[in-house]
């Protein structure tokens, strides 16, 4: 793990939820969660910056816009309590938040937030670990800072 990553957990053997599989234009995103690292992609071509990973830019078109680290910090824009597991794997967990997070650097990424749903807000400031799910992908899940 590099200086500035995040903790991964551990948690093949009991994880029971979905497990992603790298493809295509999400393979290195994929990878580097394994590292404790949250990259976004930014086009050199219009300086948008997205997540989840695509193929082409969603600014302007380019093909293969390179990743970037994030800092794997931003904040709340817009949460759910959810008190019926949508996933399987998730039906221990209720009542939990599901969030959509402005990272510092731009993009916006829904993921699971880890922590009482009385400690999650808007504007709530956030950061990233990740739980080890597969031996190909790691999940980023937020926690508050």
């Amino acid at each position: 793990m590099g200086a500035d990553s995040a903790v991964v957990e551990d948690r093949r053997e009991f994880w029971e939820g979905p497990v992603p599989v790298p493809t295509g234009a999400n393979t290195e995103f994929w990878a580097a969660t394994l590292e404790g690292e949250l990259v976004y992609q930014h086009c050199e071509e219009c300086g948008a910056a997205q997540l989840y990973p695509r193929a082409v830019c969603t600014g302007c078109g380019a093909v293969d816009p390179p990743f970037e680290a994030s800092s794997g910090v931003g904040t709340v824009y817009s949460y759910t309590v959810c008190h019926v597991p949508g996933e399987p794997g998730f039906g221990d967990r209720t009542p939990y938040v599901v969030a959509a997070i402005d990272l510092e650097e731009g993009p916006r990424l829904l993921a699971l937030v880890d922590c009482a749903p009385e400690r999650v807000e808007i504007g709530t400031a956030l950061e990233v670990t990740f739980w080890q799910v597969s031996d190909e992908a790691a999940l980023p899940v937020f926690v508050p800072r």
